[in-house]
């Protein structure tokens, strides 16, 4: 007999975790929680509509969660981060909340003057986006500079 078992102060969530009962990732009470979990063992981002399909999966009958407000709760709180159309992964992945524009920015600075076919593999590893997308915003003269070279940097006017 398993003596934690008869404990209130412990429990086993629908992925067989164990831990305190009060612990969120354990006894999850709301759809910020259960999109939290469903993400975190998916263990990569998903689109709102899969998370609110899977949360309803593991809840069974219980109170079903609806896709809009699944990607309310998801849009509130900042443990998400949107990576492509309607695609959101976890902060906890590594992955930095910001504008394609943004990402972009942030990699030319740490990485410095880049072709825009190098600038492409590295925002598609972060987001997902259509190749144009990128390119369309490397015009964007206000902020990115071409270089003789046809490297892009940061525009500092």
């Amino acid at each position: 007999m398993n003596y934690l078992s008869i404990s209130k102060k412990f429990h086993i969530n629908q992925y067989g975790d164990f831990g305190l009962s009060h612990w969120p990732e354990i006894n999850p009470k709301t759809v910020r929680d259960w999109a939290h979990l469903v993400i975190k063992k998916q263990n990569k981002p998903i689109h709102f509509m899969e998370i609110a399909k899977l949360i309803n999966g593991v809840r069974g009958g219980a109170k079903i969660a609806n896709p809009q407000t699944v990607h309310n709760e998801l849009i509130k709180d900042s443990r998400f981060v949107l990576v492509g159309r309607g695609i959101y992964g976890l902060k906890d992945f590594g992955l930095i909340a910001g504008t394609t524009k943004e990402v972009m920015k942030r990699l030319l600075k740490e990485h410095g003057p880049m072709t825009p076919k190098e600038l492409l593999g590295l925002v598609l590893k972060e987001r997902v986006l259509k190749k144009n997308t990128i390119f369309v915003n490397l015009q964007n003269r206000k902020h990115f500079k071409r270089l003789d070279n046809g490297c892009y940097t940061i525009n500092i006017a």
